[in-house]
């Protein structure tokens, strides 16, 4: 790449400057459509490409989702029974005294009310 500080040539002539005709009249929509409708094939392509990433990235993300959420029911499940059986273990244990301490208190007061 040349440098930009380089003399021009003087022997050579430059080729003319190209003139862009601009129509300041057109609004965004209005030339955006214009290029639309002349590359037809690319803004077809365009199209596609994004419904194909976008289908596919929703794929994905509920696959993904759904696996996820399997494996926490799964876990879950397995948690919830687990406490259910030590509070049943624990109602078990805690029943066994109290049915002791109950016939107990019954004998007393009988006791009571015989003396």
């Amino acid at each position: 790449m040349a440098p930009v500080n380089t003399p021009v040539p003087q022997g050579i002539p430059s080729p003319p400057p190209v003139r862009i005709a601009v129509d300041t009249n057109n609004s965004l929509w209005d030339r955006l459509s214009n290029w639309a409708s002349e590359n037809k094939g690319v803004v077809y392509t365009i199209a596609g490409i994004t419904l194909v990433v976008g289908a596919g990235g929703a794929v994905y993300y509920f696959s993904n989702d759904s696996r996820d959420s399997a494996a926490d029911t799964a876990a879950t499940k397995r948690k919830r029974q687990r406490e259910r059986k030590r509070a049943k273990e624990r109602a078990e244990k805690d029943s066994a005294p109290e049915k002791s301490a109950e016939s107990g208190r019954s004998m007393q007061t009988s006791d009571k009310d015989v003396h």
